[in-house]
């Protein structure tokens, strides 16, 4: 070889690396982009979820059931269909006594008249347990408090009201500590319940309601059946077996078959899990299509720009090859290339996907119609390790996939052709 082939060669491969370098750019733009449609979409699923999650803790905490008694649809023990199931208080206690149940409450309703001073207003009473309060999230604001044992015990005439009811009864007045008339019996108000989202609610919304306890109710109404009960399982995960033994339990008593899921209507936690997760898997996988999608075409980009890249340096790989470099270099260096770029472009992206989660979240959603000041049920982009880590793994086979192909090319070429290239 010349001295003069040789400066040639020199020359061509200090060019093809200006090129190379403004190629790589590129790429890794490309890739950016990807990546940042990949974080930014699935960060925007986990929110969603997240909203969803937010909406319904407001109704029911974890473990929570909520029992509806209605008719029996299938015939059992001699017993026809169409019976309709009606539960005690003794039943509802009964139920708390199982093993797997850590909570438990009956639950009457109904609409009563209400007055104080020279306001009055009709708002639905929910008599209740002192343990209805941490089932169901009922957080009272400063100053007040919850129903207690003791009030249940001593059949005490206090109550526990709603925002809305202070506000339509009281005003501005401070409601803690007066007394207001249910039915024309006294009650004192013991405590005011926060303002709270529910996405899921039965009859209406908490803030309308009026909380009392529950041995109060025989003085006002006929409280003989319960319309609800509410009960909690020992942990989460018990719910499903928890839920199987008070079917059994309560079909047992009344004599209709425990497969009959129309004589108790059962509503948690876990029923409105069942709801959402599939819709909010089926968001997230589509998202997660669209990103994957977006970030195989920064690969495709990278592919092909490693292939004319191949073709540009050809003659330097048969200079390599001539002084003694095997195929494995070859393939390694040109491998190595493809994913120094791949990975160089998705720590950028990764960076930039930070700021964007700042800069969009939150992403309005149900806080306007769940008048959520609190703004707990817009979308909040989250962006967790967990998520890094599945972008980081996309990422790896993208780069692998696009530096893989040009590199074996490379590997091929054969040394003496490669020379002769122009």
């Amino acid at each position: 070889m010349s001295l003069a082939t040789l400066r040639e060669i020199v020359r061509e491969a200090c060019y093809g690396l200006y090129h190379h370098r403004f190629r790589a750019a590129l790429s890794m733009l490309g890739i950016s982009w990807g990546i940042i449609s990949v974080v930014v979409l699935l960060a925007y699923g986990d929110g969603f979820r997240g909203a969803l999650d937010a909406g319904f803790k407001g109704a029911y905490s974890d473990g929570t059931v909520i029992v509806f008694p209605g008719q029996t649809s299938l015939q059992a023990g001699g017993e026809r269909a169409g019976k309709r199931v009606r539960v005690t208080v003794d039943d509802v206690l009964a139920v708390g006594e199982m093993p797997l149940v850590k909570n438990v409450s009956p639950e009457f309703m109904r609409d009563f008249p209400v007055v104080y001073a020279n306001r009055q207003s009709s708002h639905l009473v929910r008599a209740v347990a002192a343990s209805y309060g941490g089932m169901r999230s009922e957080v009272p604001q400063p100053g007040g408090r919850f129903l207690e044992e003791e009030d249940v015990r001593l059949r005490r005439r206090v109550a526990f009201i709603g925002v809305e009811v202070q506000r339509k009864l009281f005003g501005t007045i401070p409601p803690v500590g007066e007394t207001i008339r249910i039915g024309g019996q006294r009650f004192e108000v013991v405590g005011v319940g926060e303002e709270k989202v529910q996405l899921s609610n039965y009859n209406r919304p908490d803030k309308f309601c009026i909380f009392i306890p529950w041995t109060t109710m025989g003085g006002l109404t006929d409280n003989k059946y319960v319309n609800t009960f509410i009960w909690q399982a020992a942990t989460p995960a018990l719910e499903p077996q928890a839920t199987r033994q008070v079917r059994e339990f309560l079909a047992k008593r009344y004599r209709y078959n425990p497969a009959d899921e129309r004589a108790l209507n059962l509503f948690g936690s876990s029923k409105a899990h069942e709801i959402t997760g599939p819709i909010v898997n089926g968001l997230k996988i589509i998202l997660t299509f669209i990103g994957v999608v977006t970030l195989a075409i920064g690969g495709v980009g990278i592919m092909n720009i490693m292939f004319v890249n191949v073709q540009e340096r050809t003659r330097e790989i048969g200079v390599r090859k001539a002084l003694g470099a095997r195929r494995r270099d070859i393939l390694v260096q040109f491998l190595l290339e493809g994913l120094a770029t791949t990975f160089a472009g998705g720590l950028i992206g990764i960076a930039l996907s930070y700021g964007l989660v700042w800069l969009l979240s939150p992403r309005p959603f149900l806080a306007e119609l769940l008048d959520d000041a609190k703004r707990s049920t817009d979308i909040y982009l989250v962006l967790s390790p967990q998520l890094v880590g599945i972008c980081s793994a996309i990422l790896m086979v993208v780069g692998l996939v696009a530096g893989l192909l040009p590199a074996l090319k490379a590997s091929r070429l054969d040394p003496i052709e490669s020379l002769r290239y122009e």
